[in-house]
């Protein structure tokens, strides 16, 4: 039988074993059922509700994770009772080798999780940062006087290593919308990425809106005070580049 013109749903939430066991990974599995089976399985986890719960005001997500909730506990009940068999069970010697190989085809199928690699906190020295890199391990920069530090970027690759500045900002205030955020702006210098070899100006514009007639004038007023702190800001970095 071909399943590829059935409509298809879900899954709607990932359903766990508890707090007994850690996950190491997410199986989706697809059901073809029939409205009986789909109401079996929901009517059975209707029961599970809410005691007071009208079955009309049911929403479509609440449907349907009650269904897959049903699919996955039968499902798990019944793989709980062959693990315990298989606890209990003591498997003979000349069956490990299947066994192993098994353990092989299932590791080839579900690869296991690395294990998070253990970062160190960015190190500063006189004048220098050092940080673990993805990709270069340990690498050492000079340090800015006027960097805010790196606690935002734990483990970077060697080309995101990135130098910010206390970022300024700019607002405009109006009598109909209040105040209005215009823009962020930093100076931003990654040493090690090769298309920005000087320290550079990071903008961040942050006002798109709809304002009526008689607060343009005030926002207008923002946004030349905005360019200004622009202005600075990128004179700033041109100073900067000619020490860097």
């Amino acid at each position: 039988m071909s399943y590829e013109n059935l409509p298809a749903f879900g899954p709607t939430e990932v359903f766990g074993d508890g707090d007994d066991i850690a996950p190491d990974v997410v199986v989706r599995v697809a059901y073809a059922l029939s409205r009986v089976q789909l109401m079996t399985a929901l009517s059975i986890g209707f029961t599970e509700i809410a005691p007071d719960r009208d079955a009309e005001d049911l929403t479509v997500e609440e449907v349907r994770g009650e269904v897959e909730g049903w699919l996955h506990g039968a499902a798990v009940i019944e793989l709980d009772r062959y693990v315990r068999q298989g606890q209990l069970t003591a498997y003979p010697p000349e069956a490990q080798p299947v066994m192993d190989a098994l353990a092989a085809a299932l590791d080839r199928a579900y690869p296991p999780r690395r294990p998070e690699p253990v970062r160190r906190a960015p190190r500063y020295g006189d004048g220098t940062v050092t940080l673990d890199t993805v990709d270069h391990g340990e690498v050492t920069v000079p340090e800015p006087a006027w960097c805010i530090g790196h606690s935002w970027q734990p483990n970077p690759h060697r080309a995101d290593i990135t130098h910010n500045s206390t970022r300024v900002k700019a607002a405009a205030t109006t009598d109909g919308a209040g105040r209005v955020h215009l823009l962020h702006a930093a100076i931003s210098h990654a040493p090690h990425l090769e298309i920005r070899p000087h320290p550079v100006v990071s903008v961040d514009l942050g006002c798109t809106d709809d304002f009526a007639a008689e607060d343009i004038p005030q926002l207008a007023e923002g946004l030349r005070s905005a360019a200004r702190v622009l202005e600075n800001v990128a004179a700033e970095a041109i100073r900067l580049r000619g020490e860097s």
